[in-house]
């Protein structure tokens, strides 16, 4: 439940607070998904999309801030390469991050680029990103997430399996 009332300031936030420029957004709801994935332990589905989106968030900052010089899309692919790669890490150790929700959280990030150089208005809206967690949320509390189910040979819906997943005893690989 606490994520949902992230959602919500997050919704209801617009601008960053005080000093903050909006290009620091990203990183916002990075630290917001991690801090939800926290409260969510972890089994949270939330793990890969914090990791992903608040080292993308940095990224955008850093650039954007111009605490460094490079050209925006190495940092952003960087960054992405960076928290997708944490994702697995923690997924080795047995957290539950699902490869779906790493494709997912990096693919939002493309998209949310791609959509801001064709300069569409929705982006520069917190109420946006509120939404986006919301859904994320909501899916996951109704059991409706596809991160919180997968297809068995047998054709049964079980737990989804994890990134980095060793194939111990338990594991759908089976080693």
């Amino acid at each position: 439940m606490p994520v949902l009332v992230g959602a919500i300031v997050v919704s209801l936030a617009g601008d960053p607070p005080g000093v903050l420029p909006f290009y620091a957004t990203p990183l916002i709801l990075g630290l917001t998904y991690l801090a939800a994935a926290v409260a969510g332990g972890r089994s949270a589905t939330m793990w890969a999309p914090g990791l992903v989106i608040t080292v993308w968030g940095a990224g955008v900052v850093a650039v954007f801030s111009d605490t460094i010089t490079a050209d925006f899309t190495s940092v952003a692919v960087t960054a992405l390469g960076i928290g997708a790669t944490a994702a697995a890490l923690l997924g080795r150790i047995g957290f539950r991050v699902d490869a779906l929700a790493v494709g997912l959280s990096v693919l939002f990030a493309g998209l949310t680029e791609l959509v801001a150089s064709f300069g569409v208005d929705i982006l520069g809206h917190g109420w946006f990103y509120g939404a986006l967690l919301a859904v994320w949320v909501l899916s996951d509390l109704t059991r409706m997430s596809p991160l919180l189910r997968r297809n068995t040979p047998s054709g049964h819906t079980g737990s989804s399996a994890s990134v980095g997943d060793g194939g111990g005893p338990t594991s759908p690989n089976g080693r």
